[in-house]
């Protein structure tokens, strides 16, 4: 199994957060098995260039086969993923407010949950990317295939870069929990407009988005640490005791802490050997 993390130019990084590029070979297996994919913190645009995978969703009896280019808001909901024998995803992983500048400014609450066809939001040239994609022999060649990409079309793109952009990092870092005071003032803010604007950007409110990035703190502590106690892990992820951290994976992935890591423990990742939390 390959999976390779790349984070981008140095032009780019405040708009992408990093390219990951995953590929599995299941042949010999008679079954594979589905993956758990709980909501993260994050927008991204994806590419299947050799089969797609199958979502499927038993809470609300809904299963999508998606297509081979994916532009993904953020999710909220939580998802079993079913792979085809062979699998290669190409993922491009946007810091806030990134895929909305990329997209000329669509509010990402119109993307909200959304899994859609690429194609239909920004037209032919997924269609190039993708078949370079396809044609591509080594994963190098992968990333420079999309980062020229990003790289022209950003630079097409007339925008003005205000300070509520430069924070995104902020809201990501494990175990950095800024107050959202804080956040809007260093945005320039006042805290509704911070609101307001955050929520064109990302699809959420901040207050939504950093509950999200605590809960995957928390998932990924225990998946590195998984003789560690629930408790201490809440404690050290900023929940005020157990049964607050017990909410958030209630709410996200519609499970208790205990049972997402037992579905996690049998995803086709833990198969071959992959002793962390791989996104795909």
């Amino acid at each position: 199994m390959i999976h390779q993390i790349t984070l981008p130019h140095p032009s780019l990084q405040l708009f992408v957060k990093e390219y990951l590029i995953v590929h599995f070979d299941f042949k010999g297996y008679a079954q594979i098995p589905a993956k758990i994919f709980p909501p993260r913190p994050d927008t991204s645009i994806i590419f299947y260039p050799s089969q797609p995978l199958k979502k499927v969703n038993t809470l609300i009896s809904k299963q999508i086969d998606m297509p081979h280019s994916v532009v993904q808001g953020q999710q909220l909901t939580n998802w079993h993923h079913h792979y085809q024998q062979q699998f290669t995803c190409v993922k491009i992983v946007f810091q806030p407010g990134g895929l909305y500048h990329l997209l000329g400014k669509i509010p990402m609450t119109y993307l909200l949950d959304q899994a859609v066809d690429a194609e239909m939001v920004m037209g032919k040239e997924v269609n190039e990317i993708l078949q370079r994609l396809m044609d591509s022999e080594q994963y190098p060649e992968m990333i420079r295939v999309i980062e020229n990409y990003l790289v022209k079309k950003y630079h097409k793109i007339k925008f003005t870069i205000e300070p509520i952009d430069k924070i995104g990092s902020l809201f990501t870092q494990p175990n950095a929990y800024h107050s959202l005071d804080f956040l809007a003032n260093e945005a320039c803010l006042s805290f509704r407009q911070f609101e307001r604007k955050f929520k064109d950007r990302v699809g959420i409110s901040p207050k939504l988005f950093t509950r999200l990035v605590r809960f995957n703190y928390a998932f990924e502590m225990k998946d590195e640490n998984p003789n560690k106690d629930w408790l201490a892990i809440a404690l050290n992820c900023g929940y005020a005791d157990y049964q607050h951290m017990v909410k958030d994976f209630k709410q996200f992935a519609g499970l208790t802490p205990t049972v997402l890591m037992k579905e996690h423990d049998g995803s086709p990742d833990k198969l071959l050997g992959v002793n962390k939390v791989v996104v795909f």
